[in-house]
Protein backbone atom coordinates (compact mmCIF):
# COMPACT_ATOMS: atom_id res chain seq x y z
CA UNK A 1 0.00 0.00 0.00
CA UNK A 2 1.42 3.44 -0.85
CA UNK A 3 2.56 5.94 1.74
CA UNK A 4 -0.30 8.16 2.79
CA UNK A 5 1.50 11.33 1.78
CA UNK A 6 4.32 12.61 -0.34
CA UNK A 7 6.25 14.94 1.91
CA UNK A 8 8.80 17.64 1.60
CA UNK A 9 11.72 17.46 3.98
CA UNK A 10 10.49 17.56 7.53
CA UNK A 11 6.78 17.51 6.72
CA UNK A 12 5.44 14.10 7.86
CA UNK A 13 1.90 13.19 8.76
CA UNK A 14 0.96 14.26 12.24
CA UNK A 15 -2.07 12.70 13.86
CA UNK A 16 -3.84 13.63 17.07
CA UNK A 17 -7.02 12.78 18.91
CA UNK A 18 -6.54 15.52 21.48
CA UNK A 19 -3.86 17.95 22.59
CA UNK A 20 -1.68 17.56 25.61
CA UNK A 21 0.22 20.84 25.80
CA UNK A 22 2.74 21.11 28.61
CA UNK A 23 4.45 24.47 28.62
CA UNK A 24 7.41 24.84 30.94
CA UNK A 25 10.47 27.04 31.25
CA UNK A 26 13.65 25.02 30.75
CA UNK A 27 17.10 25.68 32.10
CA UNK A 28 20.02 26.58 29.90
CA UNK A 29 21.59 23.14 30.12
CA UNK A 30 22.30 22.83 26.41
CA UNK A 31 25.11 25.34 26.20
CA UNK A 32 22.71 28.25 25.67
CA UNK A 33 23.62 31.81 26.66
CA UNK A 34 21.95 32.46 30.06
CA UNK A 35 20.60 35.74 28.66
CA UNK A 36 18.50 33.74 26.20
CA UNK A 37 15.29 32.54 27.83
CA UNK A 38 13.75 29.43 26.28
CA UNK A 39 10.62 27.35 26.69
CA UNK A 40 9.75 23.84 25.53
CA UNK A 41 6.50 22.87 23.88
CA UNK A 42 5.73 19.22 24.64
CA UNK A 43 3.06 17.18 22.92
CA UNK A 44 2.08 13.58 23.72
CA UNK A 45 -0.90 11.98 22.05
CA UNK A 46 -2.38 8.78 20.67
CA UNK A 47 -5.17 8.51 18.12
CA UNK A 48 -6.91 5.29 17.04
CA UNK A 49 -7.76 4.96 13.39
CA UNK A 50 -11.39 4.51 14.37
CA UNK A 51 -13.36 4.27 17.61
CA UNK A 52 -13.08 0.51 17.99
CA UNK A 53 -11.26 -0.95 21.00
CA UNK A 54 -7.81 -2.17 19.97
CA UNK A 55 -7.85 -0.39 16.62
CA UNK A 56 -4.49 0.60 15.07
CA UNK A 57 -3.29 3.98 16.24
CA UNK A 58 -0.69 6.67 15.75
CA UNK A 59 1.52 7.71 18.67
CA UNK A 60 2.97 11.21 18.63
CA UNK A 61 5.73 12.64 20.83
CA UNK A 62 7.06 16.16 20.29
CA UNK A 63 9.43 18.36 22.26
CA UNK A 64 10.23 21.71 20.66
CA UNK A 65 12.38 24.49 22.12
CA UNK A 66 11.61 28.11 21.30
CA UNK A 67 12.64 31.53 22.60
CA UNK A 68 10.54 32.75 25.54
CA UNK A 69 11.44 36.44 25.35
CA UNK A 70 8.69 38.78 24.21
CA UNK A 71 10.50 40.98 21.71
CA UNK A 72 11.10 41.32 17.98
CA UNK A 73 14.28 39.22 18.04
CA UNK A 74 12.49 36.32 19.72
CA UNK A 75 9.63 36.68 17.24
CA UNK A 76 12.03 36.36 14.29
CA UNK A 77 13.77 33.31 15.71
CA UNK A 78 10.51 31.60 16.62
CA UNK A 79 9.05 32.37 13.21
CA UNK A 80 12.09 30.71 11.65
CA UNK A 81 11.67 27.63 13.84
CA UNK A 82 7.96 27.41 12.98
CA UNK A 83 8.75 27.67 9.27
CA UNK A 84 11.46 25.02 9.52
CA UNK A 85 9.32 22.52 11.42
CA UNK A 86 5.81 23.16 10.11
CA UNK A 87 6.19 25.20 6.91
CA UNK A 88 3.77 27.81 8.25
CA UNK A 89 4.11 31.60 8.42
CA UNK A 90 2.59 34.14 10.76
CA UNK A 91 1.55 31.88 13.64
CA UNK A 92 2.90 31.25 17.12
CA UNK A 93 4.49 27.90 17.94
CA UNK A 94 1.28 26.59 19.51
CA UNK A 95 -0.95 27.90 16.72
CA UNK A 96 1.30 26.55 13.99
CA UNK A 97 1.55 23.11 15.55
CA UNK A 98 -2.21 23.03 16.06
CA UNK A 99 -2.89 24.06 12.47
CA UNK A 100 -0.34 21.65 11.03
CA UNK A 101 -1.59 18.70 13.05
CA UNK A 102 -5.23 19.45 12.31
CA UNK A 103 -4.62 19.33 8.57
CA UNK A 104 -2.79 16.04 8.70
CA UNK A 105 -5.31 14.51 11.08
CA UNK A 106 -7.96 14.93 8.40
CA UNK A 107 -5.62 13.50 5.75
CA UNK A 108 -4.78 10.47 7.89
CA UNK A 109 -8.38 9.56 8.59
CA UNK A 110 -9.73 10.27 5.10
CA UNK A 111 -6.97 8.31 3.37
CA UNK A 112 -6.52 5.27 5.59
CA UNK A 113 -9.99 4.66 6.99
CA UNK A 114 -11.42 3.32 3.70
CA UNK A 115 -8.52 0.87 3.33
CA UNK A 116 -8.92 -0.22 6.95
CA UNK A 117 -12.64 -0.78 6.52
CA UNK A 118 -12.05 -2.77 3.35
CA UNK A 119 -9.53 -5.00 5.14
CA UNK A 120 -12.25 -5.81 7.67
CA UNK A 121 -9.93 -6.46 10.59
CA UNK A 122 -7.30 -8.46 8.69
CA UNK A 123 -4.61 -8.71 11.38
CA UNK A 124 -1.86 -9.43 8.83
CA UNK A 125 -2.31 -5.90 7.46
CA UNK A 126 -2.39 -4.14 10.83
CA UNK A 127 1.22 -2.86 10.54
CA UNK A 128 0.10 -0.73 7.60
CA UNK A 129 -1.93 1.38 10.00
CA UNK A 130 0.37 1.57 13.04
CA UNK A 131 2.01 4.97 12.80
CA UNK A 132 4.33 6.80 15.18
CA UNK A 133 6.14 10.11 15.05
CA UNK A 134 8.84 11.61 17.26
CA UNK A 135 10.28 15.11 17.09
CA UNK A 136 12.93 16.75 19.28
CA UNK A 137 14.01 20.29 18.44
CA UNK A 138 16.68 21.77 20.72
CA UNK A 139 18.04 25.29 20.88
CA UNK A 140 21.83 25.21 21.19
CA UNK A 141 24.67 27.71 20.91
CA UNK A 142 27.70 26.03 19.39
CA UNK A 143 29.05 29.35 18.12
CA UNK A 144 29.18 32.62 20.06
CA UNK A 145 26.51 35.07 18.97
CA UNK A 146 24.59 32.40 17.04
CA UNK A 147 21.40 30.70 18.16
CA UNK A 148 21.00 27.32 16.45
CA UNK A 149 18.16 24.83 16.34
CA UNK A 150 18.89 21.13 15.93
CA UNK A 151 15.76 19.14 15.12
CA UNK A 152 15.68 15.36 15.03
CA UNK A 153 12.69 13.60 13.65
CA UNK A 154 11.81 9.95 13.12
CA UNK A 155 8.51 8.62 11.89
CA UNK A 156 6.99 5.35 10.78
CA UNK A 157 4.13 5.17 8.29
CA UNK A 158 3.60 1.44 7.96
CA UNK A 159 6.32 0.85 5.37
CA UNK A 160 9.37 -1.37 5.52
CA UNK A 161 11.17 0.90 7.99
CA UNK A 162 11.01 4.22 9.78
CA UNK A 163 12.50 7.40 8.35
CA UNK A 164 14.97 9.47 10.37
CA UNK A 165 15.96 13.03 9.53
CA UNK A 166 17.89 15.89 11.07
CA UNK A 167 17.32 19.55 10.24
CA UNK A 168 19.27 22.57 11.46
CA UNK A 169 18.90 26.35 11.37
CA UNK A 170 21.09 29.21 12.61
CA UNK A 171 20.07 32.71 13.71
CA UNK A 172 21.97 35.85 14.63
CA UNK A 173 21.37 36.32 18.35
CA UNK A 174 21.57 40.11 18.07
CA UNK A 175 18.96 40.42 15.31
CA UNK A 176 17.08 37.12 15.10
CA UNK A 177 17.76 36.93 11.37
CA UNK A 178 18.27 33.44 9.94
CA UNK A 179 21.79 32.86 8.65
CA UNK A 180 22.00 31.56 5.08
CA UNK A 181 24.94 30.01 3.28
CA UNK A 182 25.36 33.25 1.34
CA UNK A 183 25.86 35.05 4.68
CA UNK A 184 28.73 32.73 5.60
CA UNK A 185 30.55 32.23 2.29
CA UNK A 186 31.85 34.56 -0.41
CA UNK A 187 30.03 34.76 -3.76
CA UNK A 188 30.82 31.85 -6.05
CA UNK A 189 31.62 29.49 -3.16
CA UNK A 190 29.46 26.61 -4.42
CA UNK A 191 31.90 24.69 -6.63
CA UNK A 192 34.83 25.06 -4.26
CA UNK A 193 32.79 24.06 -1.19
CA UNK A 194 31.22 21.09 -2.96
CA UNK A 195 34.68 19.84 -3.86
CA UNK A 196 35.87 20.18 -0.25
CA UNK A 197 32.79 18.36 0.99
CA UNK A 198 33.30 15.52 -1.46
CA UNK A 199 36.90 15.10 -0.35
CA UNK A 200 35.77 15.12 3.27
CA UNK A 201 33.17 12.47 2.48
CA UNK A 202 35.79 10.30 0.80
CA UNK A 203 38.01 10.62 3.86
CA UNK A 204 35.18 9.78 6.27
CA UNK A 205 34.06 6.64 4.43
CA UNK A 206 37.54 5.53 3.33
CA UNK A 207 37.16 6.04 -0.43
CA UNK A 208 40.16 6.74 -2.64
CA UNK A 209 38.26 8.18 -5.62
CA UNK A 210 34.78 8.93 -6.88
CA UNK A 211 34.28 5.39 -8.21
CA UNK A 212 35.11 3.76 -4.88
CA UNK A 213 32.84 6.32 -3.23
CA UNK A 214 30.00 5.21 -5.49
CA UNK A 215 30.84 1.58 -4.88
CA UNK A 216 30.15 2.27 -1.21
CA UNK A 217 26.72 3.66 -2.11
CA UNK A 218 27.42 7.39 -2.04
CA UNK A 219 26.68 9.77 -4.94
CA UNK A 220 25.57 6.81 -7.02
CA UNK A 221 23.04 8.82 -9.01
CA UNK A 222 23.96 12.41 -8.19
CA UNK A 223 26.88 14.80 -7.86
CA UNK A 224 28.02 16.27 -4.56
CA UNK A 225 26.20 19.44 -3.60
CA UNK A 226 26.38 21.95 -0.76
CA UNK A 227 23.58 21.24 1.69
CA UNK A 228 21.76 24.26 3.11
CA UNK A 229 21.12 22.10 6.19
CA UNK A 230 24.07 23.16 8.33
CA UNK A 231 25.21 24.06 11.85
CA UNK A 232 27.68 26.81 12.69
CA UNK A 233 29.96 25.41 15.37
CA UNK A 234 32.82 26.82 17.41
CA UNK A 235 35.53 25.28 15.25
CA UNK A 236 33.75 24.51 11.99
CA UNK A 237 30.60 24.06 9.95
CA UNK A 238 28.68 20.79 9.98
CA UNK A 239 26.65 19.90 6.88
CA UNK A 240 23.81 17.40 7.14
CA UNK A 241 22.68 15.03 4.38
CA UNK A 242 19.56 13.06 5.21
CA UNK A 243 18.79 9.60 3.81
CA UNK A 244 18.30 9.52 0.02
CA UNK A 245 20.05 12.87 -0.52
CA UNK A 246 23.53 11.52 -1.32
CA UNK A 247 23.16 7.90 -0.25
CA UNK A 248 20.44 5.25 0.17
CA UNK A 249 18.41 4.77 3.32
CA UNK A 250 20.65 2.13 4.88
CA UNK A 251 23.57 4.58 4.96
CA UNK A 252 21.66 6.76 7.42
CA UNK A 253 22.29 10.46 8.05
CA UNK A 254 25.63 11.74 6.76
CA UNK A 255 27.31 14.52 8.75
CA UNK A 256 30.36 16.28 7.36
CA UNK A 257 32.23 18.82 9.49
CA UNK A 258 34.68 21.22 7.89
CA UNK A 259 37.15 23.11 10.08
CA UNK A 260 37.07 26.86 9.56
CA UNK A 261 40.79 26.75 8.78
CA UNK A 262 40.13 24.43 5.83
CA UNK A 263 37.57 26.75 4.25
CA UNK A 264 39.13 30.06 5.24
CA UNK A 265 39.56 31.15 1.62
CA UNK A 266 35.80 31.13 0.99
CA UNK A 267 34.58 32.41 4.35
CA UNK A 268 33.25 35.93 4.71
CA UNK A 269 34.64 36.14 8.24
Amino acid sequence: MPSIIETKLFLPILIVSGWVWLMSLVSCGKGVDPSLSTKTLQVSKVVPLDGAVGAPSCKIEMSVDYVADNDSIADKINSGIVKMLFDIDGLSMEQAADSFVSRYTADYVSFLKPFYDEDDGDKTKRPWYEYWYRLDADIVQAEEGVVSVVAKREFFEGGAHSIEQKVMANFEQSTGVMIRLADVFVPGYEARLADILQKQLMQVVGASDIQSLRDKGYLYSSDMFVSDNFLLGKDGVTFIYNPYEIAPYEMGITELTLDYDDIEDILKR
